[in-house]
């Protein structure tokens, strides 16, 4: 809306440009039948104005464009019949305004149409003497084109510069809508932290009381209850923990890393869990020697969330495989498994907070494995195929070694 109110000031503003050049040329300049002339004139100007005030609606309804366009080219011509004499037209350079309108709602090509749709409409109205006359003729075809070249100089330079106009206007919008979307999201990350700290006092209280209970000479059937009150305290709080670390923001605290090491370590850690479930669990790493300038303690969040949804999804006799490679000048994490796939209506959700298809688990682990990765420059792909499996490709510049 604010792109298409400026887009039609600027319209407005060349157009009253020229409205003015008019208007001399009118008093000064003026051949033919005066009152007609003028009549067509107010006609015209408030044509122009109507137009620039309705770009708005031409932009939303694309099939009126022609239509008001043709319009114009119509009141162009009346008015270059009615104060035509002996030679052209002193007005000929109306044909300038339905050329601007053009070249700021339509397209390149649609513009050079309507350019060349009012030259053949200028050439109409020359006295035919102007071609019969063999002398005559060699004055006006040299003078026919240069107001061509003039029609299409001036539709193409417009057009570009309104071409480019909308673009920033877009990127404007975009980044002022991208803006209003952070203030909100920082202020209720901010409520949402609050309420967090606060949630998390009780939930110690309450797994303190549960531990002091369990020493107590309780019944089996108590201790049972009273298990079952830790765990979920303790799922809370590791709840309530992955979602402040999602709502800060974060500053990674680089230090130069052996992502490889980092990645053995990391598989190394899930071999137990991985056999558990009869999971093939592979390392396999084509750059040995990777040293990134990371956090660490992220980077092993992320690669550990990976690693566990990859487990999670696949069945027994599956197979997860892990490859660190160097493509051109990106580092090239991939983590890859044989499991159930993710649905396609679920892909472009799988980052998003809080979205989860596992019965178990907070939704928190992609979403804040997506915010490391862009926070260290990086992004993370996803390919996934319903019983086939899903391959998540991490990438991060060579540029951090």
């Amino acid at each position: 809306m604010v792109g298409s109110s400026r887009l039609a000031t600027m319209t407005l503003v060349q157009g009253s440009l020229f409205l003015l050049l008019f208007i001399l040329l009118f008093i000064f300049d003026h051949e033919g039948s005066f009152w007609a002339a003028a009549l067509f004139f107010v006609i015209l100007i408030g044509w122009h104005f109507y137009s620039a005030a309705r770009i708005t609606a031409l932009n939303q309804r694309r099939k009126f464009r022609y239509l008001y366009i043709g319009i114009y080219l119509f009141l162009c011509t009346v008015m270059v019949w009615l104060t035509r004499g002996q030679e052209e037209s002193p007005l000929w350079i109306v044909y300038f305004l339905p050329i601007i309108l053009a070249a700021s709602i339509l397209t390149l090509r649609q513009t050079l149409g309507v350019c060349g749709a009012a030259l053949v409409l200028f050439i109409s109205h020359l006295p035919a003497a102007m071609f019969v006359n063999e002398n005559l003729r060699a004055e006006v075809l040299p003078e026919l084109l240069g107001f061509g070249i003039m029609f299409f100089l001036v539709g193409t330079l417009v057009q570009d510069f309104a071409q480019r106009h909308r673009r920033q206007l877009v990127q404007l919008e975009l980044a002022e809508k991208n803006l209003r979307e952070k203030e909100r999201l920082a202020s209720l990350g901010e409520l949402a932290a609050g309420i967090a700290h606060e949630i998390r006092n009780p939930l110690g209280i309450i797994s303190s009381s549960a531990q002091m209970l369990e020493v107590q000479n309780i019944s089996d059937q108590d201790h049972q209850l009273l298990d079952i009150i830790q765990e979920e305290a303790i799922r809370l709080n590791g709840l309530i923990t992955d979602f402040l670390f999602f709502g800060r923001r974060l500053e990674p605290q680089r230090e130069l890393c052996d992502l490889a090491g980092l990645l053995s370590r990391q598989v190394e850690s899930l071999q137990l869990a991985a056999e558990q479930r009869g999971v093939t669990l592979i390392l396999n790493v084509k750059e040995p020697d990777c040293l990134v300038d990371i956090d660490t303690g992220m980077f092993q969040q992320v690669v550990l969330n990976l690693l566990l949804n990859a487990l999670d999804a696949t069945g027994q006799t599956g197979r997860v495989e892990v490859t660190l490679a160097l493509d051109q000048n990106l580092i090239v994490l991939t983590v890859r498994d044989n499991g159930c796939g993710i649905a396609t209506e679920d892909i472009g959700r799988i980052f998003d907070p809080f979205f989860t298809t596992k019965g178990h688990g907070t939704g928190l682990g992609l979403a804040n494995s997506y915010k490391i990765i862009h926070s260290h420059g990086g992004d993370i792909k996803v390919i996934s195929e319903p019983g086939v499996g899903t391959t998540m490709t991490v990438l991060l510049p060579t540029g951090e070694r």
